[in-house]
């Protein structure tokens, strides 16, 4: 071996122990918030009924007619060779635990006006002084009371109700003061959506309800971070609205919901899903359509081969990582995880 060979060897070795894997980063300003709030992988919030649904769906229908008359009893369903539910699909799997997701780290009540033209907000927190509160003295429900319209009539008919003469109100905001837990509900001005507005569903809001958050996203050079609603999770009320963040520069991570309803209260609990972040690279691929050639048709046929060897596709879809092109071994520091065959 050749003292160049030698030196190309070490410069390999080296750069695979300065590898550090791309990782994203959840930093909060708030003190306490890593401890009691913070973001997981999306698995942690898998749907109760995907928990609950069964590998196998019971039916007395028969197989096949031709199978009747040689097993008259078809097949035991512990040989989980038939009836799969979409338990077993790797697709539903892989987007229940992709990315990470946010949970809430408050508690809020929602009213939506009649028309859905404007939203109140109660929010709680551990250190609030609100409407009405006597200088010196907690308020007795640790409540909050924030708008997405600081002029709204419904403000001034709440000051009012504590004893406030329209003198005094002036500016609401004045009576209170914001701990940097407190979620701050906002909304955008309608007319940056106003040409959506049309195309949104009769009975849902036409604002749209932003929320501010503590948290900071980085990433790493290169990398952006795709928001989107909780998967399979089915919120009545709150459609998280998804969009992308180049977030290895811009590291703020407030979000959009589209209110469903009209005319209601709901609230948002501690720990409920709000949105999941997906990291991804930011990286153009060209767009090429054309007709299949002999070599991936050949390939089509040898993992469909493959795929047809097991009885649920799910074990096989796995397995074929490491069958076909790749496989994927245990990562050590430093080191890249994935090496061709």
């Amino acid at each position: 071996m050749s003292v160049r060979d030698v030196i190309y060897d070490f410069a390999g070795w080296l750069q695979k122990k300065a590898y550090e894997p791309p990782k994203i980063q959840y930093v909060s300003h708030v003190e306490g918030m890593e401890k009691w709030a913070p973001p997981v992988p999306t698995g942690k919030f898998m749907p109760r009924w995907f928990k609950e649904l069964p590998k196998n769906f019971k039916t007395d229908a028969p197989l096949s007619n031709e199978f009747q008359r040689t097993a008259p009893h078809g097949i035991h369903p512990d040989f989980n060779t038939h009836n799969h539910t979409i338990k077993s699909c790797p697709g539903m799997q892989d987007i229940l635990t992709i990315g990470y997701t946010m949970p809430f780290w408050a508690n809020s009540i929602c009213t939506v006006t009649l028309d859905g033209a404007n939203i109140l907000t109660h929010s709680s927190t551990n250190d609030a002084s609100v409407l009405g509160a006597k200088d010196g003295e907690d308020n007795g429900d640790y409540c909050k009371l924030s708008t997405v319209d600081p002029d709204a009539l419904e403000i001034h008919e709440y000051l009012k109700g504590k004893g406030f003469t329209t003198e005094e109100i002036g500016d609401w905001r004045k009576f209170q003061r914001r701990p940097e837990v407190l979620p701050r509900w906002k909304t955008h001005p309608s007319l940056q959506y106003s040409t959506m507005k049309e195309h949104l569903p009769e009975e849902w809001c036409k604002v749209l309800l932003k929320l501010e958050t503590p948290w900071r996203v980085i990433t790493p050079p290169g990398y952006s971070v795709l928001y989107m609603d909780p998967t399979y999770q089915f919120d009545p009320v709150l459609q998280a609205m998804p969009g992308i963040l180049n977030t290895d520069y811009w590291n703020e991570s407030n979000m959009f919901f589209f209110v469903k309803q009209k005319g209601i209260q709901f609230s948002v609990n501690f720990g409920d899903p709000l949105i999941t972040h997906v990291p991804i690279k930011r990286e153009k691929i060209p767009l090429e359509v054309r007709r299949s050639n002999e070599y991936e048709q050949e390939r089509d046929r040898e993992i469909f081969h493959y795929m047809s060897s097991f009885w649920q596709g799910s074990k096989a879809y796995r397995k074929a990582l490491s069958v076909f092109g790749y496989t994927q071994k245990k990562q050590k520091k430093g080191e890249c995880p994935f090496h061709k065959k």
